[in-house]
């Protein structure tokens, strides 16, 4: 096994998993909450050999934030989105399900900073591409948001690489504190400024090409990147590439990130519904395939206190990790905190 280092979304610092042997800790002086850095944690709280018979092949040490997140909301404004849709159509569909009084907007606008851009092609000859009626993120921010939205109507043209770029420069000169999501709502496959059209084999690939490369921006930047079909017309290939490209992982890989299809409106709620609460939760990725079976023979700790498996922590599945209960309370509370993990040689398998 190799070692490995990668930023997390929502962790602020690096998780290393390395081989076999003892963690390589971090070293810092915790001297409380208002003086951990998120670039140096502190020691790990366990042992040097927690697991002397199998020996540490994972070791999470990191400075977790509470910090108020940034959800910026990316969606089609494409032509096709003025489709018929279970009783609607596409725009509308997407417009309701995030801005409706029980829409993720309203319903956690005090809680994330949440910002908009609708993008589509050129809005006339000659005119800019891509072109981008956006609203800057920030707390409560449903009547601002509104305001853009509500009015907009589809126009044409899909340049979801260049309008993810542009949302990226945007994001990552941001100063605010706290992780940075993008939520990609789209119907279609991408084009590009220069091919609008995209209709032949090679102009289809390149601008799938320029979309991923774009989630991959975002990723390294430190952005996180979602993605939500509506309807089928997007295709699994080029979802599950967008989904992996977003989340750090190998496109064309055997590991593959969630990516949502919405077919009705109440699937394009839950999507919406399901990204927000992840980033709203106590969820982090991390590097490395946990063994959810034996996950329970991991160390975690927050602040030095020990957590218990099943009470204050859990392995949603093999790169989901989630703090439960009180000890999820604590990490929101705006505050920096510190977590560490080590896991066994048996239960973890580093990429």
């Amino acid at each position: 096994m190799r070692p490995t280092t990668r930023t997390i979304p929502f962790l602020l610092a690096l998780l290393s998993l390395p081989a076999c042997g003892n963690p390589d800790n971090a070293a810092g002086d915790n001297g409380g909450n208002g003086d951990l850095d998120p670039a140096n944690p502190p020691p790990s709280p366990f042992p040097d050999n927690p697991f002397p018979d199998d020996g540490t092949c994972g070791d999470i040490n990191a400075v977790v934030d509470g910090l108020t997140p940034t959800v910026q909301l990316l969606i089609d404004q494409s032509g096709s989105m003025s489709q018929p849709f279970g009783g609607t159509d596409r725009w509308s569909a997407v417009y309701n399900s995030i801005m409706d009084a029980s829409g993720v907007v309203n319903s956690l606008q005090s809680t994330i900073n949440f910002g908009l851009t609708l993008y589509s092609g050129a809005a006339s000859a000659g005119g800019t591409c891509p072109n981008l009626e956006s609203v800057a993120p920030a707390l409560d921010n449903y009547a601002a948001i509104d305001a853009i939205y509500g009015p907009s109507a589809p126009k044409r043209e899909t340049p979801t690489g260049e309008s993810l770029n542009a949302v990226i420069d945007v994001l990552a000169a941001s100063t605010e504190p706290g992780r940075k999501i993008i939520v990609l709502g789209t119907d279609g496959l991408p084009d590009t400024c220069a091919d609008p059209a995209a209709d032949t084999p090679q102009g289809a690939e390149a601008a799938r090409n320029l979309a991923i490369a774009a989630a991959e921006r975002a990723f390294d930047a430190g952005i996180r990147v979602y993605i939500v079909s509506v309807g089928n017309d997007v295709g699994a290939p080029h979802l599950q590439d967008m989904a992996n490209a977003g989340a750090g992982l190998p496109v064309g890989g055997t590991e593959n990130a969630q990516y949502f299809v919405a077919n009705s409106p109440a699937e394009l709620v839950s999507a919406f519904g399901n990204i927000v609460g992840t980033v709203a939760g106590c969820l982090f990725t991390i590097n490395g395939e946990v063994d959810v079976a034996k996950a329970a023979q991991g160390l975690v700790s927050l602040d030095g206190t020990p957590l218990d498996f099943g009470t204050d922590w859990t392995m949603i599945d093999g790169k989901t990790f989630e703090v439960l209960g009180p000890a999820c309370d604590s990490i929101q509370d705006g505050n920096l905190h510190h977590i560490s993990a080590v896991f066994p040689c048996g239960v973890i398998v580093v990429d």
